[in-house]
């Protein structure tokens, strides 16, 4: 009878924080919305360095499992508040026109303001 031979696996140390991080989120240690521990406590709690433990939030922000929000914390994802995607976008309904657009009897669009010639700014006619 031949033993087979197994060699041991190796997991980098940020991937075994990674999952004790998703073990503690499954078993209820922190609720949806709720701040987790700053990266230090978690450090000293897993006895690790703080780059090893950021590696391991990255990755889980990274799927949408944590949210990083700077100088608040990182926070467990609901995934029940709106995209923060287009966050600087203004975007605003189309409002439907009352009346379609005119055009005189020339056939050409509505008036135009005139053209105006672009000249250099204030701040920048001194330097050259």
């Amino acid at each position: 009878m031949k033993k087979s031979v197994t060699t041991p696996s190796f997991r980098p140390l940020y991937e075994q924080i990674k999952i004790l991080l998703t073990q503690s989120l499954v078993a209820g240690e922190w609720k949806p919305g709720e701040a987790i521990p700053s990266e230090m406590e978690l450090a000293s709690r897993f006895r690790v360095s703080q780059g090893t433990v950021r590696k391991a939030i990255d990755e889980l922000a990274s799927e949408h499992i944590l949210l990083r929000r700077q100088g608040k914390g990182t926070f467990v994802a609901s995934h029940s508040e709106p995209s923060y995607q287009y966050r600087f976008l203004r975007v605003t309904p189309i409002r439907a026109r009352s009346s379609p657009r005119r055009t005189s009897s020339s056939g050409s669009s509505a008036a135009r303001p005139p053209a105006t010639r672009r000249t250099r700014s204030a701040s920048s006619r001194g330097r050259r």
